[in-house]
């Protein structure tokens, strides 16, 4: 904990004026906040948002220090210190001057001293004990700027960083789902301007990877990374696309729904599963996967060990079956949970006749028996074999495979 700098101790008259302000402190950093946005220019644009969020938290807790000090409370610096340097360091990635901090430093004193002046006026306080409050507001705003000025220097110095290795590293922070400032300040250092959504692309390019300048600078992207990430803005993204193609005609580029910035992580994993399924053949294979078209299968393939557990005990009665039989009534057994068909209907769709589906479903009957009447075991089994099914109709034996095993040691 830090000490506080030596400080004159305030008159009880003083003391008891402030105490009077307590209840106040949001109400005034508030007021604070507000006169800043409208009084520096350039504030009040929407991109300051997350600034202006900071400087009210930054007063508001600094007042709450001041408070507690002058009723010889005891008090910790650093947070508050911590928060003044971040507004230095966010004021200079913004690319403003220390005009702005100066303006803004001005204003709040003049709203804090306004409050004072008329508290002191209601509650008749005398020039001294006023004088006294204003010594010690003058000392610990000289502080916070000092703070404010090492912040700055240091966000000055950031924002001279090569703006190759800052895109690099937000990139990482979106596809990390990293924290909202880390991402916004190395935005700002690499001058990238960040959009409400983004489109997260990953590209299979084997030795042909994509390179960052043939994208253009509104795409973010790494090579040496399998897949290759992408990130743009969604109103970029077919532009984007399209300079993946011509880049490397012979990549796959998986490209995920839009999403909100924030979850650019879960994107990622989205858009890198489908290129497993696609590996898998669970999702047919094309050079630009649309990953809208096959959310299902992404979300059924979520939990490949959970799905692989859940067949070993739910799918025994079909495991036992030889494997054209397996393969028949599975599909049948499907068909039949999706849509609740007549056994005519379900024909159609599978291009057999309906006494075949008959036939079938007596089987499917026999080796299910009342579980199929349960509505949460229906759930399970329709998700299951909605996940599992399109599995074995590409070739993956290792469900049949572990419980052969699991026989053979049970």
């Amino acid at each position: 904990m830090r000490a506080a700098p030596p400080r004159a101790a305030l008159p009880g008259s003083a003391q008891w004026m402030i105490s009077s302000l307590e209840g106040r402190v949001r109400e005034v950093a508030e007021q604070v906040t507000d006169q800043v946005r409208s009084g520096v220019p350039g504030l009040a644009d929407p991109a300051d948002a997350r600034l202006l969020d900071l400087v009210f938290t930054a007063v508001h807790n600094a007042m709450r220090v001041f408070v507690d000090e002058s009723l010889g409370r005891e008090v910790s610096y650093l947070p508050v210190e911590d928060m003044f340097r971040k507004v230095g360091y966010r004021v200079a990635l913004r690319g403003r001057d220390l005009d702005t901090i100066d303006q803004g430093m001005a204003i709040a004193v003049g709203v804090i001293s306004d409050e004072l002046r008329v508290s002191a006026a209601e509650n008749e306080l005398s020039a001294g004990a006023l004088n006294a409050i204003n010594d010690a507001i003058t000392t610990f705003v000289g502080q916070l700027t000092e703070q404010i000025a090492v912040g700055y220097r240091a966000g000055a110095q950031a924002r001279s960083t090569d703006s190759g290795l800052a895109r690099a590293r937000l990139l990482t922070a979106l596809l990390a789902g990293t924290d909202e400032d880390e991402v916004e300040t190395q935005a700002a250092i690499a001058g990238w301007e960040l959009p409400d959504q983004v489109t997260v692309i990953a590209v299979e390019a084997g030795d042909q990877a994509v390179r960052g300048d043939a994208l253009g600078p509104k795409a973010l992207t790494r090579t040496g990374r399998t897949p290759q990430p992408v990130v743009c803005a969604t109103a970029d993204a077919e532009e984007v696309v399209a300079a993946i193609r011509r880049s490397a005609p012979q990549a796959r580029a998986s490209v995920c729904w839009p999403v909100p910035r924030g979850d650019a992580s879960a994107a990622w994993t989205w858009a890198t599963r489908a290129l497993s399924l696609v590996e898998a053949r669970v999702i047919p294979a094309r050079p630009v996967i649309e990953c809208v078209r096959f959310r299902t299968e992404i979300w059924l393939h979520a939990e490949p060990v959970l799905r692989r557990q859940l067949a070993q005990e739910l799918l025994q009665p079909l495991f036992n079956e030889t494997e054209n039989s397996r393969e028949i009534l599975s599909e049948t057994l499907l068909v039949w949970l999706e849509t609740r068909d007549s056994a005519p209907a379900i024909a159609a769709r599978l291009g057999v006749h309906p006494q075949t589906v008959r036939y079938r479903w007596k089987r499917i009957n026999e080796l299910f028996g009342d579980s199929l009447h349960d509505p949460d075991y229906v759930v399970q089994l329709t998700l299951l074999l909605k996940a599992s099914v399109p599995l074995w109709v590409a070739g993956d034996q290792s469900d049949f495979r572990r419980f052969r095993e699991q026989e053979e040691t049970g």
